[in-house]
């Protein structure tokens, strides 16, 4: 079976909040067509509550200036990030372009490896982002593939919304006890014309019953998923998606 390999992310569509821009110590720009990233998330609540807001902002002014004072961001991630990928320091993994929210990829593609962004607006909370060396372990899910037929019609960017809502779902799902665990899990399921979910099921588990858990999860918390392209004329949709717990780069390959 060959595998198309793609990066899970979250949606995250940002909006500059004043704070003056610093950086650590960096390397030259990345190149090329990926990027590494970290974050520090600082959740508000919804509906918006005023005092709770600002509550948040100073949270992450204060963290930002924390970094500017020069310490390590990952650090800083572990102590106050409210982020999904808080037991990694913050790491998020790579980007290539076109992954990215057409703001938030001008940006840190245009940034050195080790700079650090401004206090960033999201619709999740306040965001603070690293550009990172490219390496290292975390959960990730690496390939999807569809079984049916896509009767001609490119399910590029629909995946991506399927994939934006599964992220961070999945991350919440793995307990602190299971971050170091390695392990695959590949699960099949249908996505129908409305985005319902259905014939859902384990191709390949893992062997460990938390790691299974937080993958089947995020699947199906993730659902309803958007209705199914109107071009598309098949009943459904069927793919699997293999979620990576723990294995590096080269494991990966």
């Amino acid at each position: 079976m060959t595998l198309t390999w793609i990066r899970l992310f979250p949606l995250m569509i940002l909006f500059a909040h004043p704070s003056a821009t610093q950086t650590t110590a960096a390397s030259p720009a990345p190149s090329g067509d990926s990027i590494c990233l970290s974050e520090i998330l600082i959740r508000t609540p919804q509906p918006y509550d005023a005092a709770q807001v600002a509550t948040a902002q100073h949270k992450a002014d204060t963290a930002r200036e924390a970094i500017g004072h020069g310490e390590k961001f990952g650090d800083v991630a572990k102590k106050v990030s409210d982020g999904p990928s808080v037991a990694y320091g913050g790491a998020l993994g790579r980007f290539k372009r076109g992954q990215l929210a057409k703001e938030i990829e001008d940006k840190v593609f245009a940034m050195k490896v080790g700079e650090v962004s401004e206090v960033l607006r999201t619709k999740q909370g306040f965001t603070i982002l690293q550009v990172t060396e490219c390496g290292g372990i975390l959960p990730r899910s690496s390939g999807v593939e569809i079984l049916s037929d896509t009767k001609g019609v490119d399910f590029g960017p629909y995946l991506r919304q399927v994939r934006q809502k599964i992220q961070p779902r999945w991350y919440h799902q793995i307990p602190e006890s299971a971050l170091t665990k390695k392990g695959e899990v590949i699960i099949e399921f249908s996505i129908m014309k409305d985005g319902g979910v259905a014939n859902m099921r384990f191709v390949e588990t893992s062997g460990d019953v938390s790691l299974d858990r937080a993958a089947w999860g995020g699947v199906s918390e993730a659902s309803p998923f958007p209705p199914l392209p109107s071009e598309f004329a098949g009943p459904q949709l069927t793919l699997t998606l293999s979620f990576h717990y723990n294995f590096d780069k080269n494991e990966l390959e």
